[in-house]
C-alpha cells in the first residue's frame, strides 16, 4: 500500500505494557473482525503477498512505523514500543546487538545465537488478563520478553512459561513445512481470539476458523511443562528474577550490570550441552539433570555420529523449545558461572574438561566459531587452550584469543623484551635448583620467554603476537620456546616456571615506579651515539687497534640500546639498519661480544669501556624517561641527567 493511502482505522486499541507487535495485531484484528494480514496491510506493514516481515519484531523502519502510528492512532513512541528495540532490549540483551531478521537464514542464525524466538513462549495467567473489560474481550498482551530464549518463567506468577498448545502440542508461531518465517503464522485466519491456537489441523479444509484451526484457548490452561519440585522451582525463579533485572535494569543498576552476563551464560550452556553428560555432576538437582538429559542426549548422540549423505540434522545450537529444559540448562550454567570468584585457576579447572569434550564433538568450523564468540575476559581465559604454559598459537599468525591471561595492574609497556637479569636472579632460584646446572645461553632464552609470558598476562594473544609487541622476531621467539621446552619439558618444570612468572607479575603489580620500556624503545628507535659522546667515553684509553672488531660508536649504540630497553642487542635499530642496507653485521656483533666477555673478566680497556657504558646507560635511561613525545635524545638532554 502506498504511503499516501494510509488512513486511520475506524477503531483501534491502546498498546498494553510490554506488548509485542504480533500480539497487538492479533488483538486489533480480533476487534475489527479482520485477518491479521488485512490489518497489517491497512497499517502499511505488509510487503509482497501480504507478508508481515519477521524483522518488524526487532525494530520498525521509519516508514512502516509512521504508517502504523497513523493507521492505529498511536504516537511514534507507542509504535516503536511494540518492538524489542523500542522496549530497549537490544541494548540490555547482548545477543540481540548484531541480529538481523530480514531473511529466513538470518532468523536461523539468530536462533543459534539465542538472540530471539519467533514463536513466543507464554504465561497462561498473564494472557488471561487483569479482569478489565478490554482485556476480557480482546485478550491481554503477548509480551516481548517471551520472545527471548533466556526468559523461561513468569516471575510475577512464579511459574514456568508454556511453549506449546495444551491441545495439539504445537508451537504457537512456528511455520509448518517450508513456509518462510514471518511475524505471524496463519495471518489470513479471521475470527480467532488472540489467545487461541492458530495451528492448522492437518486434513481439514473447512472454511471456518473454528474447524480449520486447533482453536484451543491457551489462556485457560495451566501449561504443560513438566512439574518441578518446590526447591527446583524456587531456584529457577530466582535465576529468572536475576535475568529480568539484567533485561530491565533501573538507571542505578544499568551501570553496575555485567555486559557479558548473557554472553557468558549462553556460552556455558552450550558447553554443558555439547559435553553432556560430562557436566551432570555439576547440576544440583537430579530432576534438573534429567531435564537437561532429555534435551542434550539427542544432541550429543547427533554430534558423535559421523557425517553421512542425506538430509542435514537439525542445528544443535538453538535454545531448547521447552521452557523447563531451558530453565534447567541455564540454571546449571549459572551455577558453573558462579565459580568465577574462586580465581582463574579454579574456574579454568572446572571449564576445561567441558570445553575439551565439546570441541572434540563439534565439527572444526563450529568449534572455531565458538572460540570466536564474545566472552568476558574471565571466561575467555578459562576457555583458552594452552601449550606448555602459553596460549595455543594455532600457527605462527592469527590470534585465537585476545583476553589477558591474568588481571594485571601493569601494562605491556612495562615489559622489556628480555627479562632483566636482576629479576631473573630474584625469582628463578627455585627453578634453577630444580633443573640443576643451567647455562647462560639457556638463561637468555628463559628471560625472553618470560617477557613473552608477561605480555600475554597483561594483554592476551598468542606468543607470536606477544613477540611482535616487544619487537622480537617471531622466529627468535619460537627458537627460545623450543629451547625452553627442551629444558623444562623432561623434568615437568612448567608449573614452577608459571609460579616464578606469577611472582614476577605480582612484583610488577606492586611496583609504583614501573619503567615504561615501550617509551624507551620508541625514543631510541632512531637514536645513534654521537661522535662527541663516543670520544668522551674513550677519553684516556690507548687507541684501539682499529681492526674490524674494534669498539666503535655503532658497537656502543647497540650495547646502550640493549641496556636501556632491556632488549637483545641483535635486534637493536642500529643493527637492523645495517642489515637493511645490505652491510655485514658480523664485525659489530663480534665487537659487542668482546666487550660483554671483558665485563665478565673485569680486566682490560674493554672492561673499563663497559663500565663507562653502564654509567652512560643510566644517564641515557633517565633522559628517555624525561623525554616528551617524539623528542630526540640529544647529548645536552643526557647531560641534564648527571647527578
Amino acid at each position: 500500500m502506498n504511503r499516501l493511502e494510509i488512513r486511520a482505522l475506524a477503531r483501534s486499541l491502546a498498546p498494553l505494557p510490554e506488548e509485542s507487535l504480533p500480539g497487538f495485531l492479533l488483538r486489533l484484528a480480533y476487534r475489527l473482525e479482520r485477518s491479521p494480514a488485512r490489518i497489517g496491510a491497512l497499517c502499511g506493514l505488509s510487503t509482497m503477498h501480504h507478508r508481515l516481515p519477521a524483522d518488524y519484531l526487532l525494530t520498525l523502519p521509519p516508514q512502516p512505523a509512521n504508517a502504523l502510528a497513523e493507521a492505529a492512532r498511536l504516537s511514534s513512541a507507542e509504535a516503536h514500543s511494540l518492538t524489542l528495540a523500542g522496549l530497549g532490549l537490544t541494548s540490555t540483551y547482548t545477543p540481540l546487538h548484531t541480529t538481523r531478521l530480514d531473511q529466513g537464514r538470518n532468523h536461523a542464525a539468530a536462533r543459534r545465537r539465542w538472540a530471539i524466538n519467533l514463536s513466543s513462549r507464554f504465561c497462561p495467567r498473564c494472557l488471561a488478563g487483569d479482569g478489565s473489560p478490554v482485556q476480557n474481550t480482546f485478550g491481554s498482551a503477548w509480551k516481548l520478553r517471551w520472545h527471548l530464549p533466556v526468559v523461561f518463567a513468569c516471575s510475577k506468577h512464579s511459574m514456568l512459561l508454556s511453549s506449546t498448545c495444551p491441545k495439539c502440542d504445537n508451537l504457537p508461531n512456528r511455520p509448518p513445512g517450508t513456509e518462510r518465517s514471518g511475524l505471524l503464522m496463519q495471518r489470513a485466519a479471521v475470527g480467532l481470539h488472540p489467545a487461541q491456537c492458530r495451528h492448522p489441523l492437518l486434513g481439514r479444509r473447512s472454511t471456518t476458523a473454528e474447524t480449520r484451526y486447533c482453536g484451543a484457548r491457551i489462556d485457560q490452561s495451566s501449561g504443560n511443562s513438566p512439574m518441578m519440585t518446590p526447591e527446583d522451582l524456587d531456584r529457577v525463579i530466582a535465576l529468572q528474577l536475576r535475568i529480568d533485572h539484567n533485561l530491565f535494569p533501573t538507571p542505578s543498576q544499568h551501570a553496575k550490570n555485567d555486559p557479558h552476563f548473557f554472553l557468558d551464560l549462553v556460552a556455558i550452556a552450550h558447553l554443558i550441552k555439547f559435553s553432556w553428560p560430562l557436566g551432570a555432576p555439576l547440576v544440583r538437582s537430579a530432576h534438573l539433570s534429567s531435564l537437561i538429559d532429555s534435551h542434550a542426549t539427542t544432541i550429543a548422540r547427533q554430534l558423535d555420529q559421523p557425517l553421512s549423505p542425506g538430509p542435514r540434522p537439525s542445528s544443535p545450537w538453538p535454545a531448547p523449545d521447552r521452557p523447563a529444559q531451558c530453565a534447567a540448562l541455564l540454571a546449571a550454567a549459572a551455577e558453573l558461572l558462579s565459580h568465577r570468584d574462586e580465581g582463574d585457576a579454579e574456574f579454568r579447572d572446572r571449564i576445561q574438561p567441558l570445553a575439551r569434550t565439546a570441541f572434540e564433538r563439534l565439527p572444526p568450523n563450529q568449534a572455531a566459531g565458538f572460540r570466536r564468540m564474545d566472552f568476558s575476559s574471565v571466561l575467555a581465559r578459562a576457555l583458552a587452550r594452552k601449550n606448555n604454559g602459553f596460549y595455543h598459537a594455532g600457527g605462527h599468525r592469527g590470534s585465537k584469543l585476545r583476553a589477558p591471561s591474568r588481571e594485571c595492574l601493569f601494562g605491556i609497556e612495562h615489559v622489556p623484551a628480555m627479562l632483566p637479569t636482576a629479576w631473573s636472579d630474584a625469582h628463578f632460584t627455585e627453578l634453577r635448583e630444580r633443573l640443576g646446572t643451567i647455562t647462560g645461553w639457556n638463561t637468555r632464552h628463559l628471560r625472553r620467554a618470560t617477557s613473552l609470558k608477561l605480555v600475554e598476562m597483561a594483554a592476551g594473544g598468542t606468543w607470536p603476537e606477544c613477540a611482535e609487541t616487544l619487537g622480537t622476531p617471531w622466529t627468535t621467539a619460537q627458537q627460545s620456546l623450543k629451547i625452553l621446552k627442551r629444558v623444562l619439558g623432561p623434568m615437568d618444570s612448567w608449573a614452577e616456571f608459571d609460579r616464578a612468572v606469577e611472582r614476577i607479575a605480582y612484583a610488577l603489580d606492586s611496583d609504583t615506579n614501573r619503567i615504561d620500556y615501550a617509551n624507551r624503545r620508541r625514543t631510541l628507535s632512531s637514536w645513534h651515539l654521537s661522535d662527541a659522546a663516543w670520544n668522551e667515553l674513550c677519553d684516556g684509553f690507548r687507541a684501539f687497534k682499529g681492526g674490524p672488531t674494534s669498539p666503535s660508536p655503532t658497537t656502543a649504540t647497540a650495547l646502550l640500546w640493549a641496556q636501556v630497553t632491556q632488549g637483545d642487542y641483535l635486534h637493536s635499530p642500529v643493527l637492523h639498519a645495517l642489515r637493511d642496507s645490505g652491510r655485514d653485521t658480523t664485525p659489530v656483533v663480534a665487537s659487542v661480544n668482546q666487550i660483554v666477555r671483558a665485563t665478565c673478566h673485569s680486566r682490560g680497556e674493554r672492561a673499563l669501556l663497559a663500565a663507562r657504558l653502564d654509567h652512560y646507560a643510566s644517564r641515557l635511561a633517565r633522559a628517555c624517561d624525561h623525554a616528551h613525545g617524539t623528542q630526540l635524545v640529544t647529548d645536552s638532554l643526557i647531560a641534564e641527567q648527571l647527578t
